[in-house]
């Protein structure tokens, strides 16, 4: 056990927006007593946590707060835990579990940066409207205090989940102001280690390096294709968005992505469809989707069947392959831009041989 009261005092202090200078005024210390107990060299005299913990705009109990310490695999272990709650339990019970962990690790940023992670992921699976809002907000509070750590991979990985989540809640300025304080890469190495691995004869590995680098600009250039769609279906621009989505078929096609990526590119010409309000046209296109849902398995999720990426390293999702497979249903049975569909025989046909 510790007492992590230095750590406390520098992020309420930086929240606050004071300097060291400001506080030890308040308190009638130097500034260099205020540094020394950020680093945990020094402690605060007993009087003086009262007026610290008031100055902060915390409680006492909250500034001594005693945590064991957390490493990154405790973090990890303790991410699964929680990840498997929300396939094994109720969602109330897996959103409790959570903020058990969070309670007793109040000042971990890292399982802050975790937990509002996974939140994110099951925000989908909430079980209402106002349930999935909470838990949005949620996950958005623990991303901005994880956003605060010194890891720097870490803070940015928050402000770019972040991002995604004020963009879900429609708070589009602070997204594209999280965006803009991110670095842009400018230099890909990737072409140059594939390079120099060919020429020492390591071909395997320079290999290995070419496809990822292949997979990821594949995979940008799908997202791509999906946003533009997206605009130009807000404009009701129907020939540009048809002709973006067909584009992205024939990439995910040509690729061997379909494991991965049709059924969100079938969901795109159901889309278009809907919102020209033709009935026959988007049931074919969630009657598509519904065979894909259905067909899926694990293996055609597998890069190392496909030809082009069989060395890119495959992701492990944090869902289940079952519970996966239930977002996908949900992505059609919860959507209500199929409201108007909802009423015929055979959209309901195709329902009940998803659920």
């Amino acid at each position: 056990m510790k007492l992590s009261i230095g750590g406390t005092i520098e992020k309420l202090r930086r929240n606050k927006g004071l300097s060291h200078q400001q506080l030890a005024n308040a308190l009638g210390v130097t500034p260099d007593t205020v540094e020394k107990w950020e680093i945990n060299a020094a402690y605060p005299d007993i009087t003086l946590l009262s007026p610290i913990a008031r100055l902060l705009g915390t409680t006492l109990d909250a500034l001594l707060m005693f945590e064991t310490d957390l490493n990154p695999d405790d973090v990890t272990n303790i991410y699964k835990v929680c990840a498997e709650k929300f396939e094994t339990s109720t969602y109330e019970e897996a959103l409790e579990v959570c903020d058990n962990y969070l309670k007793e690790y109040p000042n971990s940023l890292f399982l802050k940066f975790r937990m509002g992670s996974l939140l994110q992921e099951y925000i989908q699976m909430a079980e209402t409207e106002e349930q999935a809002n909470d838990v949005l907000d949620k996950s958005i509070s623990l991303l901005e205090e994880s956003s605060l750590i010194d890891d720097l991979e870490v803070k940015q990985a928050s402000l770019y989940v972040l991002s995604s989540l004020y963009t879900m809640r429609e708070e589009y300025d602070k997204a594209i102001e999280i965006l803009n304080t991110l670095p842009k890469v400018s230099v890909n190495t990737d072409f140059m280690l594939s390079t120099i691995y060919s020429i020492t004869g390591d071909r395997e590995r320079a290999k290995a390096i070419e496809q990822e680098s292949l997979f990821n600009n594949i995979n940008n250039s799908i997202i791509s294709l999906a946003s533009l769609w997206g605009t130009a279906l807000k404009e009701r621009d129907f020939e540009m968005s048809m002709e973006l989505a067909t584009l992205q078929r024939k990439l995910i096609s040509d690729y061997m992505l379909e494991g991965y990526l049709l059924g969100n590119n079938l969901l795109m010409f159901a889309d278009i469809y809907a919102v020209r309000g033709d009935v026959n046209r988007t049931l074919d296109y969630i009657e598509k989707y519904a065979d894909w849902a259905l067909n899926i398995d694990e293996e055609s999720l597998d890069l190392t069947n496909n030809r082009y990426f069989f060395l890119v390293e495959n992701l492990t999702p944090t869902m289940s392959f079952d519970y996966q497979k239930q977002s996908f249903i949900n992505a059609v049975v919860k959507n209500s831009d199929y409201d108007f569909v909802k009423y015929t025989e055979r959209y309901k046909r195709i329902i009940s041989r998803l659920i």
